[in-house]
């Protein structure tokens, strides 16, 4: 049994805990704090750019239309003390139906323990479950966790048609993906992931 369940809570003994559930609109501060609270760096790799926030993208990344994209967060903490961790997201990409955009970034204490790849793993099976064909994301060369963390998770990477500076990660969603890794605070850097899709997912 992993660490990280899906709507569920693992805790440790340095006092930790996280759970991965949906968003939901009513976590909007939640997100704004989570947003606001990342490194330059991270927030560089997620949005592809240096630019901050758009009027309402808050908003749009909160209140989610259920027929068209998939959100889960992880947080910590319980009531007021409750701390958005991560965030993992997939919507459909209207240019190609069968295909959705992903993205991931998870805040910066948090990064190097497995948390991304329990996002991600569970994005893939509840994409799976929801009749999602393939997933893509467009993220950094530079970004050589996320690049590794996607081939792990049976992705495809390769550049981007007609931008060398961007790499393409892709994967089809009919073959079994592997359950994602136990998540421990504090133990040694195995995968992250900190980008989102060009799209500025967060």
């Amino acid at each position: 049994m992993s660490a990280i369940e899906i709507l569920g809570e693992e805790r440790w003994v340095d006092g930790r805990s996280v759970r991965i559930r949906p968003i939901d609109r009513s976590d909007l501060e939640l997100e704004r704090r989570f947003v606001m609270g990342l490194s330059r760096r991270t927030a560089y790799l997620r949005l592809l750019s240096g630019r901050g926030l758009q009027p309402g993208e808050l908003e749009r990344w909160t209140d989610i239309e259920p027929s068209r994209e998939i959100a889960l967060i992880a947080v910590t903490g319980e009531g007021d003390a409750e701390e958005q961790v991560g965030v993992a997201r997939c919507v459909r990409d209207d240019r190609a139906p069968p295909n959705w955009d992903f993205g991931i970034v998870v805040a910066d204490a948090w990064q190097g323990a497995g948390l991304g790849e329990a996002l991600l793993g569970h994005l893939i099976e509840q994409a799976k479950a929801a009749g999602v064909e393939a997933l893509s994301s467009i993220t950094l060369p530079e970004n050589r966790r996320m690049l590794a963390l996607a081939r792990r998770l049976g992705f495809t990477v390769r550049r981007e048609p007609g931008d060398a500076t961007l790499m393409r990660v892709e994967r089809r969603l009919g073959a079994a993906v592997e359950a994602p890794a136990p998540f421990r605070p504090g133990a040694p850097a195995t995968w992250r992931a900190q980008a989102a899709s060009g799209r500025g997912i967060a």
